[in-house]
């Protein structure tokens, strides 16, 4: 594919959420390239623009000055209409962009991206992102890339840019199911966590310090529960603007709808969705997913 090299003079950024905006300030910050930024919420814009970045009027704007689009949408219906609509990422980016998708997205729906895009002579990385809004400021995220190895290597130093573990999983959609998988088995040890917390506090025998350091020091341990558990659970708080359970209600969702495909039943993903399905009903939609401990300690019996 021509027109595009390792060292790209323009970037652009879609996407300026809770996750994009930090990612796009690493970029900022690190790569001594002008960045090109759109965003539908005004109020995600003031920042990036404050630290240097160019303000586009629109999605296709934003791909008609870019040597590498990334993406940091919501789902997969969002990176649809910004790739393939009228006017949009296909329509206006110059022959040889790297578009990199930074979203949680059906396999499909990637898949999808690497054909449509690449008869449009445009390359396409399906690039998700794995931890915390944290690690999102930190540039510490762990990414999981689909796609050809000449576009990874492409954009393999600018991933690095935002993240600390960026791995080649194999070919187009490789990245998008791997985050989904990953974001599956998150909730379901977020379950158990929370399975965890309220039996011992309902049962007076130890202190959820206690709890989850044994756990934590056995083996039960995992990233879950250092910082979903000890974060969330623990404190018992579940607060807004943090990967809420309507987000991941949709990555599971996505996850069975994988499964369905190749004929695989998830009898545990299944539960976790429709734990997440009672969450939100319940009005803890906009919740950190942790929350799901409300619908497991419910009023004593």
């Amino acid at each position: 594919m021509s027109g595009l090299n390792s060292n790209p003079a323009s970037l652009g950024f879609i996407g300026l959420g809770v996750m994009g905006s930090a990612q796009c300030l690493n970029l900022l910050r690190k790569s001594g390239i002008p960045v090109t930024v759109f965003d539908l919420d005004p109020d995600n814009l003031a920042r990036l623009v404050d630290a240097g970045a160019s303000l586009a009027p629109s999605v296709g704007d934003v791909a008609s000055v870019s040597d590498v689009v990334f993406l940091s949408l919501p789902g997969g219906r969002e990176v649809s209409s910004v790739l393939h609509g009228d006017g949009g990422v296909a329509d206006r980016a110059r022959p040889g962009t790297l578009v990199v998708d930074l979203s949680t997205t059906p396999v499909e729906v990637s898949r999808e991206a690497h054909r449509l895009l690449g008869a449009r002579g445009l390359g396409f990385l399906d690039a998700p992102v794995a931890r915390t809004r944290k690690a999102a400021v930190a540039g510490t995220l762990a990414i999981m890339v689909g796609g050809s190895a000449a576009d990874f290597t492409r954009a393999r130093p600018l991933l690095h840019m935002m993240g600390t573990d960026v791995t080649h999983c194999g070919p187009g959609g490789a990245g998008a199911l791997m985050k989904l998988l990953n974001n599956t088995v998150v909730f379901e040890t977020v379950v158990a966590l929370a399975e965890a917390v309220t039996v011992a506090r309902r049962s007076g025998l130890v202190t959820d310090e206690m709890l989850f350091d044994v756990l934590g020091s056995g083996s039960a341990a995992s990233f879950a529960l250092e910082n979903h558990g000890r974060s969330a659970l623990l404190p018992d708080t579940h607060p807004t603007g943090i990967f809420p359970a309507a987000y991941m209600r949709k990555d599971i969702g996505y996850t069975l709808d994988a499964a369905a495909e190749l004929g695989v039943e998830l009898p545990a993903a299944t539960l976790a969705h429709d734990l997440l399905n009672r969450l939100c009903e319940q009005g803890y939609g906009e919740n950190y997913h942790t929350a799901v401990v409300r619908l497991i300690d419910g009023p004593e019996k």
